[in-house]
């Protein structure tokens, strides 16, 4: 009597070509496919647009993908002079970026120019949009990081500088607005204001330099990081 030898493909292809062979013919997963997809929306110091040539490298977003040590894939959605009044933007993004495990909002800096009552009310009103229309677009239980905007060197600043402690003010306002709609909404916050050294803050008083970067990702790795299994 024949007995039948029942082979599962991989077997039988084994048999043929030999273990190493299939080995090599079937996907092996990456570092990449685990990584948590961050997708950063924010201005000029998240573009990194003013950064000398020589210190573009140390811009905060790649280093903290760096740092992450695989673990972040971080895309830029970065933006010179963009106000939080850029929800119409901010909409073609989510079209444009179908998938996201993260999202970071890092405004406010330009909005601190507006030293009117409205500029803060405003502004939160923008942020409550935009993590509306994400959530909408990538799930409700997408994690939202709201990043309080940086510091400035009043000294150092250019044409804002005849208002520079009313736009500083402001700064702080509006950090303090972003921590309670992130409660609100459950999302997590951080604040910038204070991170940067004023050292850092030289050139015009809002970008900061390549260590002035490299302070930003020492606050915002941690947040981004994916929890300890």
């Amino acid at each position: 009597m024949i007995t039948k030898n029942h082979l599962s493909p991989s077997r039988l292809l084994a048999a043929i070509l030999g273990t190493s062979a299939v080995l090599s013919v079937v996907p092996q997963a990456s570092a990449a496919d685990a990584a948590r997809i961050v997708i950063v929306f924010g201005d000029s110091i998240t573009e990194g647009g003013a950064l000398p040539r020589e210190q573009k490298a140390q811009l905060w977003v790649r280093q903290v993908e760096e740092q992450s040590q695989g673990r972040l894939r971080l895309i830029n959605e970065g933006k010179g002079g963009r106000p939080t009044d850029s929800v119409a933007e901010f909409e073609a993004m989510l079209t444009r970026r179908p998938q996201a495990d993260l999202l970071v909002l890092a405004l406010g800096t330009n909005d601190s120019r507006d030293i009117s009552e409205a500029c803060v009310p405003k502004a939160v009103a923008n942020l409550r949009a935009m993590i509306t229309k994400a959530r909408a677009a990538y799930g409700p239980g997408l994690t939202v990081l709201i990043a309080g905007p940086p510091n400035i060197r009043k000294n150092a600043l250019g044409p804002s500088r005849p208002i520079a402690d009313q736009r500083e003010a402001k700064l702080k306002e509006l950090g303090t607005a972003f921590a309670v709609l992130a409660k609100e909404f459950h999302c997590d916050f951080v604040s910038l204001f204070g991170a940067v050294p004023d050292a850092s803050l030289s050139r015009d008083g809002v970008h900061p330099d390549g260590p002035g970067n490299t302070a930003i990702a020492q606050v915002l790795l941690p947040k981004l990081l994916p929890p300890a299994p």
